[in-house]
């Protein structure tokens, strides 16, 4: 009986009726919005974990020249002259590229200690600090997909994602049971922390936050290029954006298939919205979104540079898996993977301690303990009226028996530059010597070394439920805030719904970088175009451009067939050429001029440079020829006296007067 049911007890009739009314109806709610599997969190956590180390090691891998005191915006100029209020990122304290690659180096050890599940919640808040610093330190390159990241590692937090799949709970199952006989390994002993699907106000808002960034993609699309079924054939000639795969997609779709992927992004992403929120079947909704959501964004992930946008959204898809899903995958593996036979040396403290560690990664029932190993061996498999395997093979075969261990195990030992076969193989090597280095000669006999959940106190039971109101508390808070964001952000919803936040209360969304404007290529894509490109005159009359590694400078974008810049250089370039950030474009001025200090050659001294937005038009259905091609001077500087060394053409009497190139 809910609460509202039993408030109703005590009021006038018709209050009461509303009420168990009113209440019924919430718990029905409840029953299908409120809840997550662990396994569902535990997924995410790895995935999400994963994809934010590979998106570290993409910034780490321009770190000298966008988040050093080396680049194009140091970091006393950053704060003194800040791109947004309420500003704070940590690689403010790191200023040379070394630091810089150090700070790198500290939150990817964040990111894999979350993706492990190691101190899940602890690094899970570390690790959201980290990606809003990245954010923040650079918020020239922000887009959506920056915000997808930190609004999913933010949900995160609330969640309890290291109760499955994690170093937490292989530690905790250790602490509360510890295996005495075969009849202990063969029993199928699960605590309810391990099984029981969590309820909290948190999950309904990730999922609901996640639908709703589809409700409104739609919604802002309401332009005439979306109406025509235009925008994919604009959007693949935005050559500073598009992949190489996306040039001959581009060059050999017809226009009326282009009109129906158009047609069709918007009725899949509708689709989406709806497969999330249908209350019922959602056996069947759930995954329908789930693959929508890949094939939409695998096609945007590698047809355009767009950051994380679309692998996060992805991965925030994960939380869709119900429980009715995780029983039909295991059921589904059952009827398929063989069982595995296991034997092992049962005096060997060793042996124990594997079959016990093989027994928390795998699915248990696929696992048979049978009787001991001959005394040559530590540990023995085989799979179902196969051969028996000895030693290291042996404890490959047992890994198996994960869920999909027969794919992952050999790409996670690949990821892992063959770690953990080297680590076996040593193990294996000398058995008795690690066993006696670790203090595993005997077997566990000692009941008393198990540690069983005991049934907390009153005390922290009141404590724990206070916590959690709290906890609820905090969240219901933030989705006021974030309620308030949808209204002022979203193009479509009508001015009169706009309104203002208090500064006080912004804060709490800006600091961490959470924002809820939905829309990307909304009303209408942009139709334009551009990339930055500098020509800047050496001591010794070079014309390079430092931007492109000192190449020479191109200044014709008429035969440009993608400009291979990845998603930070882009958005840089589009972002130093707007009117708004043309305060930016002094650190600009100085790491040109600095240019020589960095690379150790007096001769590579810039005596004078333009920088220009070289833009386009893009080229107009049934044609691929852009259009209306013009440099615009954003930036330039000569050098007080300088000269070129006789016989060379002089200098250009006077550099070009920079303008703006957008708001």
């Amino acid at each position: 009986m809910s609460a509202l049911h039993r408030l109703g007890r005590y009021l006038r009739d018709d209050w009461a009726l509303f009420l168990v009314r009113f209440g019924k109806v919430w718990d029905w709610h409840a029953a299908r919005f409120f809840y997550l599997d662990p396994r569902t969190l535990g997924l995410t956590r790895i995935i999400v974990g994963v994809l934010m180390m590979l998106d570290c090691l993409r910034h780490a891998a321009v770190a000298e020249l966008y988040y050093s005191n080396s680049g194009v915006l140091t970091n006393h100029y950053n704060l003194f002259s800040p791109s947004s209020s309420h500003h704070f990122s940590l690689f403010h304290v790191f200023s040379t590229p070394a630091e810089v690659h150090v700070a790198f180096g500290l939150a990817f050890l964040c990111y894999f200690f979350f993706a492990i599940g190691y101190r899940a919640r602890l690094f899970n808040i570390l690790s959201l600090i980290w990606v809003t610093s990245t954010d923040s330190r650079l918020i020239l390159v922000e887009n959506g997909g920056y915000v997808v990241v930190n609004l999913l590692v933010f949900y995160l937090c609330w969640l309890p994602t290291g109760r499955r799949f994690s170093v937490d709970a292989l530690l905790r199952s250790a602490r509360e049971q510890r295996e005495q006989t075969l009849d202990d390994l063969r029993a199928d002993h699960r605590p309810g922390w391990l099984t029981d699907r969590h309820r909290s106000f948190a999950c309904l808002m990730v999922v609901a936050n996640f639908g709703i960034i589809y409700i409104f993609n739609v919604i802002n699309k309401y332009g005439d290029i979306w109406r025509e079924g235009l925008t994919v054939h604009y959007v693949l000639h935005i050559d500073r954006m598009v992949t190489g795969l996306a040039v001959p997609f581009r060059e050999h779709m017809p226009l009326w298939l282009s009109r129906i992927v158009t047609w069709l992004v918007l009725v899949v992403e509708a689709t989406i919205a709806m497969a999330i929120f249908w209350p019922e079947n959602r056996r069947i909704t759930r995954p329908l979104a789930m693959v929508l959501v890949f094939g939409l964004h695998l096609a945007f992930g590698v047809m355009m540079r767009l950051g994380p946008f679309a692998w996060f959204m992805i991965a925030w898809s994960s939380l869709l898996l119900m429980t009715v899903h995780w029983e039909m995958i295991e059921a589904a593996y059952a009827r398929r993977q063989p069982s595995i036979e296991v034997r092992f040396d049962t005096g060997s403290g060793l042996a124990w301690t594997l079959v016990r560690l093989a027994r928390r990664l795998t699915v248990t029932r696929r696992l048979v303990f049978d009787g001991d190993a001959p005394a040559t061996g530590v540990l023995q498999a085989r799979q179902e009226g196969g051969p028996w395997r000895s030693g290291r093979a042996a404890f490959w075969l047992t890994l198996r028996a994960m869920i999909g261990g027969r794919y992952l195990l050999p790409i996670l030992r690949l990821l892992l530059l063959g770690l953990p076969d080297l680590v076996v193989l040593v193990l294996f090597a000398a058995p008795e010597r690690w066993a006696r280095f670790f203090g595993l000669l005997a077997p566990p006999r000692d009941p008393r070394r198990a540690h069983p959940p005991q049934e907390p106190s009153p005390f922290r039971q009141r404590l724990d439920r206070y916590r959690r109101r709290a906890r609820d508390l905090a969240l219901g808070f933030y989705t006021l805030l974030f309620l308030s964001q949808l209204v002022n952000e979203n193009k479509s919803l009508p001015p009169p719904m706009k309104h203002d936040v208090p500064g006080l209360i912004h804060m709490f969304l800006v600091y961490p970088r959470l924002f809820q404007g939905w829309g990307m290529f909304a009303p209408n894509p942009i139709r334009e175009d551009g990339v930055v490109a500098i020509d800047a005159i050496t001591v010794d009359g070079r014309h390079i451009d430092p931007l492109r590694g000192g190449a020479p400078p191109d200044l014709d974008l008429s035969d440009d067939r993608g400009s291979g810049l990845q998603q930070i250089e882009q958005d840089y370039m589009n972002r130093i050429r707007m009117k708004d950030n043309a305060r930016f474009r002094h650190p600009l001025r100085l790491w040109l001029q600095s240019y020589h200090q960095r690379t150790g050659r007096p001769e590579d001294e810039i005596i004078f440079f333009e920088v220009f937005w070289l833009t386009d038009q893009n080229p107009e259905p049934g044609s691929d020829k852009p259009t209306d091609h013009e440099a615009i001077c954003i930036a330039s500087w000569k050098k007080r006296g300088a000269r070129l060394p006789p016989g060379m053409p002089p200098l250009p009497a006077k550099p070009c007067t920079p303008a703006y190139a957008g708001k």
